[in-house]
């Protein structure tokens, strides 16, 4: 298969994904639909699309765009309620990925560059495009990335419900019926 028709080819694999992701309601849809829908018909027709560097830059341009557009006037307002719980929690996941990445570094599970980049927090997205423009494989990054945001949405309805039940035993003292999770 030429250049041109693998590209469309995962292109296609990706929007389809994608819409299909986002009927099933699994949340992050566009991205994580993408990558595995690009994921698979990358390795299904055994293809090794490279997408050209201007159609990542303009990709990565939008990935920015459409995450600065999202800061408005009063989020600063809002961002000080948190910034203390929340540097402190960003503080430990950060000390917690170093470590893990340290390990799988000194194992020879990942490069040490790759195995930071893969276990920081932060979004696919942005994690991967960091490590593809410091020249570090993403596809590695991505599969790393890819296991914590599918752990961390399939738990999502059990930790919540957890969460609930503890709020409404221990610190608001009722024990009323048990809310529904989703």
């Amino acid at each position: 298969m030429t250049e041109l028709p693998a590209l469309l080819a995962v292109i296609a694999g990706s929007a389809a994904a994608a819409l299909i992701f986002r009927g099933c309601r699994i949340p992050l849809w566009p991205i994580t639909g993408g990558l595995v829908g690009a994921a698979a018909v990358n390795l299904g027709f055994g293809l090794a699309v490279q997408v050209p560097d201007l159609i990542v830059l303009f990709a990565q341009l939008l990935v920015g765009t459409a995450i600065g557009a999202t800061i408005a006037p009063d989020t600063f307002a809002q961002f000080r309620r948190f910034l203390a719980p929340g540097t402190l929690a960003v503080a430990a996941v950060l000390a917690a990925g170093v470590l893990f990445g340290w390990m799988f570094a000194v194992l020879g599970i990942l490069d040490p560059a790759e195995a930071m980049l893969s276990l920081m927090p932060g979004g696919v997205g942005e994690m991967v495009t960091a490590g593809v423009a410091l020249g570090h494989d993403g596809a590695v990054i991505i599969g790393a990335h890819m296991v914590r945001l599918f752990t961390v949405l399939l738990s999502l309805p059990l930790v919540l419900w957890a969460a609930v039940r503890i709020q409404r035993r221990w610190v608001t003292g009722q024990d009323g019926p048990e809310p529904d999770p989703s």
